[in-house]
């Protein structure tokens, strides 16, 4: 990448994160383009060359978050060798995995005020990109879990599942889960104890 797009991408990434700030403290419907402008100290103009509304930043700032979300969750389920889970077992895998993916959209609408005004404006404008990071996950989930089977770690055959259709489960649970879980802490305690006996059901 030449040095010129580090810089473009650079300055696209530092006006998701103050957009990001923005929204989570003030809501999106109180939030302009000059508040952003305002809180990363450029012009509107600035924003501009970038994004073309309100809109097209908050698209951003979802595609970011889903973006990170699937490199750690892909971490979890692959670690590398300079990883800390590399000696994690599957279930501690795939809570890890589950919990990347999820937690980050938990924990913006329990810890933000205006968490019900984000959740709203993200189902409206945010649809194609949460398909897409859907389609993405349960296809990496799916991936180890057939790994899994062929190491031993679990059987599908057994359950009578394939990877794909054990990682649908395990994920739409997962989302399932997050509805009146008060914080993130919340969550994940629900969501270790569903993946404990799920898994359970796989390694018999």
């Amino acid at each position: 990448m030449s040095n010129y797009s580090s810089k473009q991408t650079t300055k696209r990434d530092a006006i998701l994160t103050a957009a990001g700030e923005q929204f989570n403290q003030y809501g999106f419907q109180k939030t302009s383009m000059e508040d952003i402008a305002q809180r990363l100290g450029v012009s509107r103009a600035s924003l501009y060359s970038y994004f073309t509304n309100k809109d097209d930043i908050f698209r951003g700032v979802s595609m970011a978050i889903h973006e990170r979300a699937l490199q750690r969750a892909e971490q979890h389920l692959f670690p590398q060798a300079s990883d800390d889970n590399t000696n994690a077992g599957i279930e501690e895998r795939v809570t890890g995995a589950l919990m990347a993916r999820h937690s980050p959209f938990q924990k913006a609408v329990s810890q933000s005020a205006h968490g019900g005004e984000l959740f709203d404006e993200y189902s409206r404008l945010c649809g194609d990109i949460v398909r897409e990071s859907h389609d993405r996950f349960q296809s990496m989930l799916g991936k180890a879990l057939n790994q899994a089977a062929r190491e031993g770690s679990i059987h599908l055959k057994a359950s009578g599942l394939t990877g794909k259709q054990a990682a649908e489960l395990l994920n739409l649970s997962a989302a399932g889960l997050k509805h009146s879980a008060t914080d993130t802490a919340a969550y994940k305690k629900r969501l270790e104890k569903f993946v404990a006996v799920f898994m359970r059901g796989l390694k018999t």
